[in-house]
C-alpha cells in the first residue's frame, strides 16, 4: 500500500510485551522473572507481538506460552520503553503491563521456568535496561503514572 502511494515502505518495528507480576512475601515485594534469551540473566515474562497482533493479545499469548500461567487481559500500562535500532535488529517499543491476578497451573515441559525475586535481587539478576524497566514499572505501579523510557533510561520525570 505504501509503495502504491509513492511513499517508502514503513520502518520495521518490533513490539515487545511483558508483565509486571508481583507478590508480597513477608514485607518484601517479589517480582516474577523468566530467563532472558541469552540464558545468562533474567527478565520480566513476555516476548514479541506477531505481525498485526494487538499488544494486549500478544501479552496474554506470550505470558501463557512462556510461563504456563493463565493471565487475564491487561488493564494498565506501566512502562513504554523505546529501544533504538542497533540495540536489536529493528527499532522497537517494549510495553510493560501491570500483571493482573492470575491462577498458576502446572507448567508443561515446553514452558520456560520462572522465579520470584525481590526488587533488590533484580539488580544482580537482570541486565541494565531490564533492571531499569523493572524499577520504573514498580514506581509506576506505586504512583499510577506510566513511565516513558529510552533503552531503560527515564524520559518522563517521576512525580514528586
Amino acid at each position: 500500500m505504501y509503495v502504491e502511494l509513492g511513499r517508502p515502505e514503513p520502518p520495521r518495528r518490533r513490539t515487545g510485551v511483558a508483565g509486571f507480576f508481583t507478590r508480597c512475601v513477608g514485607d518484601e515485594l517479589n517480582v516474577l522473572l523468566m530467563p532472558a534469551d541469552t540464558g545468562e540473566s533474567w527478565r520480566l515474562p513476555g516476548g514479541d507481538a506477531q505481525s498485526d497482533e494487538f499488544i494486549h493479545e500478544a501479552y496474554v499469548r506470550e505470558i501463557a506460552e512462556r510461563t504456563g500461567l493463565s493471565p487475564v487481559p491487561p488493564e494498565e500500562i506501566l512502562v513504554v520503553d523505546h529501544v533504538p535500532r542497533g540495540v536489536t535488529e529493528a527499532e522497537g517499543l517494549d510495553v510493560v503491563f501491570k500483571g493482573a491476578d492470575f491462577v498458576p497451573y502446572a507448567t508443561d515441559p515446553g514452558t520456560t521456568a520462572y522465579r520470584w525475586a525481590t526488587l533488590k535481587e533484580t539488580d544482580s539478576l537482570c541486565l541494565g535496561p531490564e533492571r531499569d524497566r523493572i524499577h520504573s514499572a514498580h514506581e509506576a505501579w506505586l504512583t499510577g503514572r506510566t513511565a516513558y523510557l529510552i533503552w531503560g533510561e527515564r524520559v518522563t520525570a517521576p512525580r514528586s
